[in-house]
C-alpha cells in the first residue's frame, strides 16, 4: 500500500497549498472522510471540522453527528455543524435528493471563503462519476472527472484523494485501528451510484477489464489535460465576443457562465438553446433556466435575468422654455439623457406635455419621414435591448408622440424656420 500521508503532501503542495496553511475538512463520519481528517491532522495543517447533518436517515444521521462531535473533541478540533432538511429543501425547490444535498453542502461551504476546504473523494468515486455521467451524456469536461483543487461560489474544493482507491483509506484505517461509521445507504441499490458501485463496475471488472480502475483513471487523466487547454481558450471569449467563437468553446464558456452565477445544474438541450440564440444578431429571446432564471439574449448578448423582473419605470423632469428657432442638439443616442430638442410652439397651442414610457401599439413620425413607424420598431432598429424599453421616454401631446429623446421630434412638431416660436425642451432623469 502506498504512503498515504507522504501522498496527500505532495498532492496539497502540488495544488499550490501553503505549508502549515489552515484547512477546512468536511467530515460526515465515513470511512474516507475520517481517514482524510486523521491524516490530515498528522500534517502541518491547523483542521476545522465541517459537518453537515443532512436529517435524512432519522436518528442515525444524528448518531453521526455525535460521532463526529465526539472525534472533534478527542483531537482538540474546532467544529462547525449545520444542520438541514435535505428532503424538505428538495420538495419545496423540486429538486432531486442529490442535487438539494449539494446545495445544501455548498450553503455551509459559502461561510467558509477564509481557508480551502478538503472532501475525501476518491479514485473509486471519479470511476463512478465516469461511468454516471457516460450514460447520461457528457463531454470533455464532465469526463474528466473531479479535479484536486476547484473554486466555486468564492470558496475552494481540494480532494487529496483522488489517486486512491477507497480500498486503500479501509486498509490504512484497519492498521491504525481508527473508527468510523457505516451509512447502510450506500447499500441500498434505489439510488443509481450503489447500482453501478456494486453491480456494473464488478460485472466490467469481471467481464471486459479486471484493471477498469486504473484504465478510466488514465483516461480520465488524458480528458483532463485537454479539458484544461480547452477551459482556458474559452475564458478569452466575453458576452461580447462569445458569439464569434467555435461551437466547442461557446458550450464551455456558456456553462461556466452560469457556474459563475451559481446556476448548477444546465441540461445539454439548454446549453444548445442558448448557443443557437447566440447566433441571432437581431432581436430578443429567451432562455429557459429553472424557476427562477431565464437567459435574455438581446442581439447576440447574454444576461441571466429573474422571471418578471420588470424594473419600475424611472421619473424624470421636463424643462420647457419659450424662444424662437432651433437650439443646437447634441443628443448622444436614442434614451440617452440628458437630451435637448426645439419643437413648435404653435403646433402646442396651449395644451400640456408630459413623459411616459413607451406603450404597446405607440407609433411616432420621425422628422423627414413621410408616414408613421411603430415605436417598437424604432426601438429594434436602434438596437435598444428588449429589457431597457420600459426605462426609455417618450414625450408626448395627449396621445401623440411629440419627441423621442435622443433620436427625433415628431415631424409635425418641426420648426418652420429659425425665426418661428419654438419651445425648448430639456429632459433629465430623476436621481
Amino acid at each position: 500500500m502506498p504512503n498515504l500521508l507522504l501522498s496527500i503532501k505532495a498532492t496539497l503542495a502540488a495544488t499550490g497549498i501553503r505549508p502549515a496553511q489552515p484547512l477546512y475538512v468536511s467530515v460526515s463520519g465515513g470511512a474516507d472522510s475520517i481517514a482524510l481528517l486523521h491524516l490530515l491532522h498528522q500534517t502541518d495543517h491547523p483542521c476545522h471540522i465541517l459537518h453537515l447533518n443532512h436529517q435524512l436517515r432519522g436518528t442515525d444521521s444524528d448518531q453521526d453527528q455525535q460521532f463526529v462531535e465526539t472525534l472533534a473533541t478527542q483531537l482538540h478540533l474546532p467544529i462547525t455543524i449545520k444542520r438541514i432538511d435535505v428532503a424538505a429543501h428538495a420538495s419545496q425547490h423540486k429538486q432531486s435528493l442529490e442535487l438539494a444535498g449539494r446545495h445544501a453542502r455548498h450553503q455551509l461551504y459559502r461561510t467558509c471563503t477564509d481557508a480551502p476546504i478538503a472532501l475525501a473523494h476518491h479514485a473509486d468515486d471519479q470511476l463512478e462519476t465516469f461511468l454516471l455521467r457516460l450514460t447520461r451524456g457528457a463531454g470533455t469536461s464532465g469526463l474528466s472527472g473531479m479535479q484536486p483543487i476547484q473554486s466555486l461560489d468564492n470558496f475552494t474544493l481540494l480532494r487529496p484523494l483522488l489517486n486512491h482507491p477507497k480500498a486503500d483509506l479501509i486498509q490504512w484505517l484497519q492498521q491504525q485501528q481508527l473508527p468510523w461509521r457505516e451509512d447502510a445507504t450506500n447499500t441500498d441499490p434505489a439510488h443509481t451510484r450503489n447500482r453501478i458501485r456494486h453491480h456494473i463496475i464488478p460485472l466490467l471488472q469481471q467481464e471486459l477489464n479486471p484493471n477498469l480502475l486504473s484504465t478510466i483513471t488514465r483516461t480520465m487523466t488524458l480528458l483532463s489535460d485537454e479539458d484544461h487547454w480547452l477551459e482556458q481558450q474559452a475564458r478569452t471569449y466575453t458576452a461580447q465576443t462569445v458569439a464569434t467563437a467555435p461551437k466547442s468553446l461557446q458550450r464551455r464558456w456558456i456553462r461556466h457562465w452560469l457556474h459563475q452565477q451559481q446556476i448548477d445544474d444546465i441540461p445539454f438541450e439548454t446549453v444548445e438553446q442558448i448557443m443557437q440564440a447566440l447566433q441571432q444578431p437581431d432581436g430578443t429571446r429567451h432562455c429557459d433556466i429553472n424557476a427562477a432564471f431565464v437567459v435574455r439574449i438581446e442581439y447576440g448578448i447574454p444576461t441571466l435575468q429573474p422571471r418578471n423582473d420588470l424594473s419600475p419605470p424611472p421619473e424624470w423632469t421636463l424643462t420647457q422654455t419659450e424662444g424662437t428657432g432651433w437650439q443646437p442638439n447634441t443628443a448622444h443616442g436614442i434614451g440617452i439623457l440628458p437630451a435637448h430638442a426645439s419643437i413648435s410652439l404653435a403646433q402646442l397651442n396651449h395644451r400640456a406635455l408630459h413623459v411616459r414610457p413607451p406603450r404597446p401599439g405607440d407609433r411616432f413620425q420621425p422628422l423627414g419621414m413621410q408616414g408613421h413607424r411603430k415605436l417598437q420598431d424604432i426601438l429594434t432598429d436602434q438596437k435598444v435591448p428588449l429589457a431597457q424599453r420600459n426605462q426609455m421616454p417618450v414625450v408626448c401631446c395627449e396621445d401623440e408622440i411629440v419627441w423621442l429623446p435622443g433620436y427625433a421630434i415628431a415631424h409635425h412638431w418641426r420648426l418652420a424656420n429659425q425665426h418661428a416660436p419654438a419651445l425648448h425642451l430639456h429632459l433629465v432623469k430623476n436621481q
